[in-house]
């Protein structure tokens, strides 16, 4: 009885997309990932003073646009989120804005701006050899694949905003194809 319990309680502890097809579940686990992504950028610019928020909201609404074409494409679509009637950019930016600001307010802003290279992040351009090779001479414990991997990370994340025409093609998958 204890197993059925934990079974249910687990099932419907789950969030939507994770319990549907596989276009929904890959989807979703991008995702779980964009939105810290997006959710942590606008921190960031608040508490380090760094880059600008604009272009992050654009992305928030590049996915939100996403998701309301490819709702009319297949309702089953609605199931990306929680929510039936919420848009998945904004309810993933939402979601992990709080959290994420809670976060990063109890660590300080001292410790949160230093130990992300935000400038790298934030700052159109900023991303040189140069100021790679200072962050990690900073940063002596942050693999410079690790680095290099985050850079391309936020990149891709940010560029969502950038050249939109991704947002309204046929949605057999939901997001662009992640070119490295």
């Amino acid at each position: 009885m204890m197993r059925l319990l934990l079974a249910l309680s687990l099932l419907f502890a789950t969030p939507c997309w994770a319990q549907i097809d596989d276009k929904l579940f890959t989807a979703g686990r991008a995702l779980e990932m964009v939105g810290p992504a997006l959710a942590q950028a606008v921190i960031a610019v608040e508490l380090c003073h760094v880059g600008d928020a604009a272009p992050w909201k654009k992305v928030v609404a590049a996915i939100d646009k996403r998701h309301a074409h490819c709702i009319v494409e297949d309702a089953g679509w609605k199931k990306l989120v929680e929510k039936p009637d919420a848009l998945a950019g904004t309810f993933a930016f939402d979601s992990f804005l709080a959290t994420r600001g809670a976060e990063a307010r109890a660590q300080g802003a001292t410790a949160y701006c230093d130990r992300v290279p935000w400038k790298l992040a934030l700052v159109p351009g900023a991303v040189t050899e140069v100021a790679k090779a200072t962050f990690l001479r900073q940063r002596p414990d942050v693999p410079r694949e690790a680095l290099d991997d985050f850079v391309f990370w936020i990149g891709w994340v940010r560029a969502l905003g950038d050249d939109t025409r991704w947002t309204e093609t046929a949605c057999t998958d939901f997001w662009p194809v992640m070119k490295k």
